[in-house]
């Protein structure tokens, strides 16, 4: 069974050698583990993005403000168990 290209070691170190001798050395490593996502999400992973960040627009346009940041991150570091901020 062949590796999907996202999962394949040898083909992110063959990407990250590209960025870096390409002038991509001002990234951080989180950088350029989302660049590579985004370079091999499928269509329809790609296409559930653009809906979600439209539907998040016309949200926005309506008038829907969201939630603080703060509540936010507090929400995420309970769902990954993680202390809450002072």
């Amino acid at each position: 069974m062949a590796t999907e290209r996202i999962n394949d070691p040898q083909a992110f170190r063959e990407f990250l050698d590209s960025q870096l001798t390409t002038g991509g050395a001002g990234l951080t490593l989180d950088e350029y583990l989302g660049l590579w996502e985004h370079e091999n999400q499928t269509d329809e992973e790609r296409t559930a993005t653009v809906h979600a960040v439209r539907e998040a627009l016309d949200d926005m346009r309506a008038g829907e403000t969201g939630i603080p940041a703060r509540g936010a991150i507090a929400e995420l570091r309970r769902k990954i168990r993680r202390p809450e901020l002072p």
